[in-house]
């Protein structure tokens, strides 16, 4: 009858009897002589984890049992069941980070979630719209032999390909009606040169890039752009400014709202019968706040009014003649500029501009095969400077508004004489007979011709 409830016992033992992997090994097993298993022994110990577990019956208790680990299968012949393994802990990484299952981050400009993909493998899951900023793009631009280099922008990364076109272009395609715009042809009186830039031709009257930041507004960048470097060079300097994107952005249309993109002959009427103010008089400010839609400027039409601005100080308007179209020929568009200076453009811009570091770009049409959504395009207007030739590669020398950190310090270069992306297509330029009208409404004197 004693053995009753030390059989009890074992059945409840038994019946979860696994050993802990940590406490695997041999115990009663070095006892074997004396085998301890029987009767109550308090010699039968081993050294377990700085205390003691016991070889012999009595170790053998429903609560606060001592056996050693390996007691039943030495002593009563009974296997083990195998200890239940921990599930284990899946995590995704990136960057160097761990993130649990199920955890959502943004990688570029997609969504991830951390995802258990198939037993025992976990990574993460992306959402596949197309990014501004495409690292399999860029590396297969740099691989191939393109005549261009490709980089990755910190201002662009984590943003879509639809939110560049949108934000970052903003000139609307020309109307059929502008494009039947009437060509002036010059006659040409002196030999092209081979390489030209309006910079070394007129130092200090050609302007300096700057950054439309997130605005569809660069038809009114380069139209200000323009304007105010053709007043600059045939004024030989004396009615030089900085003219106002902000102007034509806040006063042409408010109801259009200031980053939904423009026509840039629109913004020539504008400046031809409102005029333009400085920089210095109406700040750029859409490119980072693009609610901004009210017209700060109070009277717009009548020169002779004094003009206050927007920053407090009293200002000067400037107006423009109005524009013309240059033929789009290679040897025309370079005759205009060598004669009177930087002309305006409109380009139409693919997927893979946006990455352009250095080099003579073309279109690579390396998204050909993907899907539609990988391959918006835009219209955007820029400046052309000058031309020349890399390697045998004829290009033209322009402008661009995305900063000094996009391209060649915010200058690319395009392939001449094959209407690259169209940069052929649609130029402008305005005689550079822009009166400065003064508040006291008196004329400058007329152009300083070259």
């Amino acid at each position: 009858m004693a053995m009753l409830p030390v059989l009890a016992a074992l059945l409840l033992v038994r019946a979860s009897y696994a050993i802990d992997p940590d406490l695997d090994g041999d115990y009663c097993r070095t006892r074997r002589y004396p085998r301890c298993c029987e009767g109550r022994v308090d010699d039968c110990s081993v050294p377990i984890l700085g205390t003691l577990c016991y070889c012999d019956s009595f170790c053998v208790r429903p609560e606060n049992s001592d056996c050693c680990p390996d007691y039943l299968e030495v002593c009563h012949n009974i296997t083990p069941t195998p200890y239940p393994r921990p599930s284990p802990l899946f995590t995704c990484t990136h960057e160097g980070r761990a993130y649990s299952l199920g955890s959502s981050i943004r990688i570029n400009c997609n969504r991830c979630t951390c995802r258990e993909v198939y037993p025992g493998r976990v990574e993460f899951e992306c959402l596949d719209r197309p990014c501004l900023i495409r690292h399999d793009l860029i590396r297969d631009i740099n691989e191939g032999d393109f005549g261009w280099k490709a980089t990755n922008y910190s201002f662009f990364y984590g943003k879509l390909l639809e939110e560049g076109i949108r934000y970052y272009l903003g000139t609307h395609q020309p109307e059929r009606d502008t494009e039947k715009m009437s060509e002036l042809h010059l006659v040409r009186q002196e030999p092209l040169d081979e390489r030209f830039d309006s910079r070394e031709r007129w130092p200090g009257l050609v302007g300096m890039i700057r950054d439309q930041e997130e605005c569809g507004s660069s038809w009114a960048f380069s139209t200000t752009a323009v304007a105010a470097d053709r007043l600059a060079i045939q004024s030989r300097g004396r009615d030089s400014a900085e003219l106002s994107p902000q102007d034509l952005l806040s006063c042409l249309d408010p109801r259009e709202g200031p980053c939904n993109g423009g026509h840039v002959d629109r913004a020539w009427r504008y400046l031809m019968n409102y005029g333009g103010v400085t920089e210095h008089c109406y700040q750029y400010t859409s490119g980072r706040n693009n609610a901004t839609t009210q017209c700060l400027i109070r009277e717009r039409k009548k020169p002779g009014n004094e003009l206050v601005c927007p920053s407090g100080i009293q200002g000067t308007k400037y107006f423009s003649t109005p524009p013309y179209r240059v033929p789009p020929h290679e040897e025309a568009i370079m005759l205009e500029i060598q004669t009177n200076g930087p002309v305006q453009a409109v380009i139409h811009v693919r997927e893979d501009f946006f990455v352009y570091n250095r080099g003579v770009y073309r279109h690579t049409r390396l998204s050909n095969h993907l899907p539609a959504q990988f391959q918006q395009s835009g219209w955007h207007s820029i400046r052309i400077i000058g031309w020349g030739t890399d390697r045998g590669r004829k290009y033209w020398l322009c402008a661009n508004s995305w900063g000094e950190k996009w391209g060649e310090g915010g200058y690319f270069r395009i392939a001449r004489g094959e209407n690259e992306s169209q940069v052929e297509s649609f130029v402008l330029a305005v005689w550079g007979r822009c009166w400065p009208y003064h508040r006291q409404g008196h004329r400058s004197e007329g152009p300083v011709n070259n």
